[in-house]
């Protein structure tokens, strides 16, 4: 009488469903990129211009993505700390950057040696998502009605008069400083954590004027006036803001390049992915109509042309910098 080898198919079977198993696992562990929320750093206060594009980019990009953006502000040293804490992180595409990278690099080259962090090599480029432009701004009811009656009131009073910024190495206050040298005037510079805490500061007569972003004059119409812009063209948005050129002050070429950057070994598939899915926000009309309320010039351009146009602007400011600093 035959006996059947049940016991022996039975471990035949367990071991054959084990290796099976074994090779499904891969594929099951690796889930499809985000499977959570994305967090998206902010090195300014909430409400400044940096704030505003990421929140809105952030607000819109669930759809695209399916899973949310929650934006954290880690304000200080020109944005330093939250780009810090960026490459800090894992390098798997949950914590990102939004950031003015004019004022970031400005600052790392300000600090020079001691700069914690190099933007050019410590971040990688996603997208670029707009420009932030620089204008010169006072109270409402100033008695300086153009630029020219800053540098006129400058020139009479050397060291007298306040103004406010960002911080001390943004790019704001880089233009505002260029528009110093470059008019051969002196003013005593205020710094603030954020464009918005600036532009308060400027709405209540704390300080003489400000260089703040242009778009913080939306919904304070009636409080504050811009008196030029730091860029030899006329911002698109906020075109009625003649540049310093046209009020025959020496004009300057300074704007900050809005851009999603994240971890240097971010997977070039995730890359991809947050920047396929930020082009179609951006070119949303839901989105227009959002940075046309909010007083912002919002445009795509891709990673590769993010780290080209990081390291021009780079270039562009080394000079300007170096002027600022041969004046300590």
């Amino acid at each position: 009488m035959k006996f059947r080898n049940f016991a022996g198919r039975s471990i035949a079977m367990g071991l054959g469903a084990v290796a099976v198993a074994a090779l499904a696992a891969p594929t099951a562990a690796k889930a499809e990129y985000p499977e959570k929320p994305i967090t998206v750093m902010v090195g300014f206060a909430a409400g400044g211009g940096v704030d505003t594009y990421a929140r809105t980019v952030a607000g819109l990009i669930q759809d695209h993505i399916g899973q949310p953006m929650v934006v954290v502000n880690k304000p200080g040293a020109a944005g330093m700390i939250a780009a810090r804490a960026t490459v800090d992180a894992e390098p798997d595409g949950y914590t990102l950057y939004v950031t003015n990278t004019g004022s970031l690099l400005a600052k790392a080259m300000m600090d020079g040696e001691k700069s914690k962090l190099d933007p050019i090599t410590d971040l990688t480029p996603i997208a670029g998502i707009g420009q932030l432009v620089t204008a010169l701004v006072v109270q409402e009811d100033s008695p300086f009605k153009s630029a020219a009656d800053v540098v006129k009131a400058a020139r009479e009073n050397p060291g007298s008069l306040k103004w406010a910024h960002p911080g001390r190495g943004s790019l704001h206050m880089i233009g505002g400083a260029a528009f110093l040298a470059a008019n051969k005037i002196k003013a005593r510079d205020i710094p603030f954590k954020g464009g918005s805490t600036a532009r308060n500061a400027i709405v209540g007569g704390q300080v003489d004027f400000g260089f703040v972003g242009i778009q913080l004059l939306s919904g304070f119409e009636g409080k504050l006036r811009a008196l030029g812009v730091t860029i030899d063209e006329r911002d698109p948005v906020n075109n009625d803001v003649p540049t310093f050129s046209e009020q025959g002050l020496e004009g300057i070429d300074i704007s900050g390049l809005m851009m999603m950057l994240g971890h240097p070994d971010i997977p070039q598939d995730v890359r991809a992915k947050l920047s396929d899915a930020t082009a179609k926000v951006i070119a949303s009309q839901e989105f227009k109509d959002l940075a046309a309320k909010a007083g912002i010039s919002a445009f795509f351009f891709d990673a590769e042309t993010a780290a080209t146009r990081l390291k021009k602007l780079k270039t562009n400011l080394e000079p300007v910098i170096a002027e600022i600093k041969n004046q300590k």
